[in-house]
């Protein structure tokens, strides 16, 4: 089958590195000069499998409110007289139950847990370089309700085969040193010793050059409306572009 896939970033560099192992003949299509120059590009290149809660969640609509009411919020948000939007509100606000919330994260954990080993494998298999660290991830808290509440997933979390370790400010300090500065600020800190990091661009890089040798065809500096203009061929879009 003939596979256009739209965006060489991350996602759609990895989709298409998969579509030709599976015998398809895959072209990529990027509006840049050449893979992992947007999105990817400066990405945080963390790989927290052990991070799984969703952003909808019970907590999200009181953060939502209160965000929307600062000039500074992180959030930007515009509300139109839009059906399609107020829909969508009304099944995030829906995601946010905690039945939802729970049933979420056990799809999002099962999902990372498969990713994070096809990452593996794949440096493994391939010896790709891409500054790759498995020291895991340590997420300190300053405020105790954001703390309490990443402690409460812990159970949840073990169950998904996800070991969230809880740690005091001292144990925090000492996995990172660089944080004794702010100890009197810490109230506590979760630790997943599994999770990875890397250069999410040289990893993007590195897949399309292999991708390139195994025939995949990327067209770079072409619009997505090159897409439409496309006839006899499937398109998958992992990424958003604009």
């Amino acid at each position: 089958m003939k596979v256009l896939v739209l965006g060489a970033g991350v996602v759609g560099t990895a989709t298409a590195w998969y579509l030709a192992a599976r015998g398809h003949e895959v072209t990529v299509v990027d509006r840049c000069e050449g893979p992992g120059m947007e999105t990817s590009f400066a990405n945080g290149g963390q790989v927290s499998a052990g991070h799984p809660e969703p952003w909808a969640n019970p907590e999200a609509p009181g953060k939502i409110w209160k965000w929307l009411q600062r000039d500074d919020s992180p959030l930007l948000f515009r509300l139109r007289w839009d059906i399609a939007q107020w829909l969508w509100g009304l099944q995030f606000l829906r995601e946010c139950g905690a039945e939802r919330t729970r049933a979420n994260i056990g799809q999002i954990a099962r999902l990372s847990l498969y990713s994070r080993t096809q990452l593996q494998e794949l440096r493994s298999s391939e010896e790709i370089q891409y500054d790759a660290l498995a020291r895991g991830i340590l997420h300190y808290f300053t405020d105790r309700a954001g703390f309490d509440a990443a402690v409460g997933t812990v159970p949840l979390l073990k169950e998904l085969g996800l070991e969230r370790q809880v740690k005091t400010p001292e144990e925090a300090v000492a996995i990172e040193p660089a944080l004794a500065h702010a100890r009197n600020r810490i109230v506590g800190a979760t630790y997943m010793a599994s999770d990875e990091s890397g250069d999410a661009h040289k990893f993007t890089q590195g897949l399309a050059r292999l991708a390139a040798q195994r025939g995949v065809k990327f067209l770079h500096g072409r619009n997505t409306s090159w897409c439409s203009r496309a006839s006899g061929i499937g398109c998958a879009s992992p990424a958003a572009r604009s």
